[in-house]
């Protein structure tokens, strides 16, 4: 209805889960990459949790869009089942075929243990993915588990991903489900959006629709947020009343008193969490609000709409308003304010060393045009224990008298943490410019960047909103073999690779690339989530020299040695 009036293509707030209007905020996108690091771990459980409405579903699809080709997925809404009909159902999701009436509890384990055996010796994975798991029951959530017993010798047959309420974290909690609990690869918790992601959500949803001009006033984004408590459902439910009603009134705009008025005829009692209270408004004051929304239609400014607030009601909202003061129609603001980060465990002999005092905001300190892509690969050498020529910025083929390749990635943060090895990180600043910076280590959740002749610690959320999947590392080829090694080939690379791989040696020609060699190659693949192709590249190689344990390699788990 209110569409053509404000030359929307259609009305943005709607509640269905269009793909075109996902948002994903910093935490998001953290959760995110915990749940798609679960997931590359493979086997066990992966748990998300989070408030209604706070996009768990809207993050499952984003997710699902992620997952690599190589994944058969089962969908299961409907939690209250007993463990027969859990077992069926997963069965009907993966087209496994089995007699409806009469099939037991162990027939149908039989069935799709063996079916996952299958899909297994040609390289895919299985993954269940069960909505409102705050439901199961004890019985249920007991036979999930000993779903996750069905294994081969080096990997898990199945994952398990737990999607619920708060309630879902608490029946986990519990000492009889402690079995189950040990084996959650990874798990995170929603929270409602703060003011500034909520604004930075209300405008991209607006872009994404054809707003070309500011439709919410920044006081009536604050009034929002404070009625919704950051969750987004509430967050669209109120931003359309609010169009909606600006629509009926003939204004160009949302004001706080429309956007207090949409929210009260949503939601007449606020919640105590997420609420101001109003105990000490006076009728006078109320009065005075009145004549405060009167401005905003006359077309005051948004600073005379702030001024002529009730003093205590207008302190209210100062918490609300108080960050930084981003403009709406100013571009988006990346991250959210980062706490200072604790100092890292000093590593051996690692320089430079970590800034003992805290660390400034990763959003402010990425802007420094000094941030260049050939400071940081001099870093980047200066782990490896290698001095920066002064006459060659290629600093590649520098790294190649040492008998180091580069190797350029693109793609998710969990590919580049399982590498283990220091990258040089490419980040986009909001003017569009480049900026370089060493990943030297990881403690924990905590990401240890080094620039020049410093490093902080930052939280992974505070990265990732600049960081667009692109790095560079150095990595040790080995016996000095840097191309991909494939069936029918001989040499000392070979022979390493017979060697780390464990596989038998027959007429004595160990340096020799056999089928039985590339058939280990493949498990070995398949086991760390790689392309299956029975070449042993550059990734495979990496993977491998992990088991060789060099000193020489400085790694991010650990630090340099």
């Amino acid at each position: 209805m209110y569409a053509p009036y404000f030359q929307l293509s259609e009305p943005p707030f709607s509640i269905a889960p269009n793909p075109r209007y996902l948002y994903l905020s910093p935490q998001h996108q953290e959760a995110l990459a915990h749940l798609l690091y679960g997931i590359s771990v493979g086997g066990g459980f992966v748990v998300l949790t989070g408030e209604v409405g706070t996009g768990k579903t809207t993050l499952c699809r984003c997710l699902l869009d992620q997952l690599p080709e190589d994944v058969d997925l089962a969908l299961i809404f409907n939690p209250r089942l007993n463990p027969r009909e859990l077992l069926a159902s997963i069965c009907d999701e993966l087209h496994i075929a089995y007699p409806e009436e009469r099939a037991s509890l162990k027939q149908l384990i039989d069935l799709l243990n063996r079916h996952l055996l299958e899909i297994h010796a040609r390289g895919r994975r299985t993954i269940v993915l069960i909505d409102e798991a705050q439901n199961l029951s004890f019985e249920v959530l007991e036979q999930i588990r000993l779903l996750t017993n069905l294994e081969t010798n080096q990997a898990k047959l199945l994952q398990i991903i737990l999607v619920g309420q708060p309630e879902l974290g608490i029946l986990l909690a519990q000492p009889n489900l402690r079995q189950l609990s040990q084996r959650i690869s990874a798990r995170f918790h929603l929270r409602p959006l703060n003011f500034r992601e909520t604004m930075a959500y209300i405008r991209h949803r607006l872009a994404v629709s054809g707003a070309k001009d500011t439709l919410f006033s920044r006081l009536a984004v604050g009034e929002i947020h404070r009625r919704s408590g950051g969750i987004p459902r509430l967050i669209n439910l109120i931003c359309d009343r609010a169009l909606l009603g600006a629509y009926s009134l003939g204004k160009p705009q949302v004001s706080y008193a429309i956007a207090r008025k949409a929210a009260r005829e949503l939601m007449p009692k606020p919640g105590t969490a997420h609420s101001l209270r109003y105990s000490a408004v006076t009728p006078a004051a109320l009065l005075a609000v009145l004549a405060v929304c009167g401005a905003v239609y006359a077309g005051l400014s948004l600073r005379s709409d702030r001024m002529a607030m009730p003093r205590h009601l207008s302190a209210l909202l100062d918490p609300l308003l108080a960050e930084d003061k981003p403009k709406l129609d100013g571009p988006p603001s990346s991250a959210p304010p980062a706490t200072p980060a604790p100092e890292p465990a000093k590593a051996v002999d690692a320089k430079p060393a970590v800034a003992s005092d805290p660390a400034p905001l990763f959003a402010e300190l990425i802007r420094n045009p000094g941030l260049t892509r050939n400071q940081a690969f001099a870093g980047l050498l200066s782990l490896w224990q290698i001095e920066t020529p002064n006459q060659t910025t290629d600093i590649c083929r520098s790294a190649e008298t040492k008998d180091l390749r580069c190797l350029s990635t693109s793609g998710s943060w969990f590919r580049l943490r399982n590498l283990d090895h220091p990258a040089v990180l490419e980040f986009a600043v909001p003017d569009g410019t480049k900026r370089y910076a060493v990943l030297a280590g990881i403690r924990n959740d905590k990401v240890e960047l080094s620039f020049g002749d410093r490093r902080h610690v930052f939280d992974l959320a505070d990265i990732l909103p600049f960081w667009q999947g692109n790095a560079t590392l150095l990595w040790k080829p080995p016996k000095g073999e840097a191309r991909a090694l494939v069936e029918g080939d001989k040499g000392e690379a070979v022979r390493w690779l017979r060697r780390m791989l464990g596989a038998p040696v027959h007429d004595g020609a160990d340096d020799y690339f056999d089928a039985e060699l590339k058939a280990r190659v493949v498990a070995f693949q398949v086991e760390h989530g790689l392309a299956p192709d029975g070449v042993a590249g550059p990734y495979t190689m990496i993977y491998l020299a992990k088991r060789a344990d060099d000193p020489g390699i400085p790694r991010l788990t650990s630090g340099p040695r």
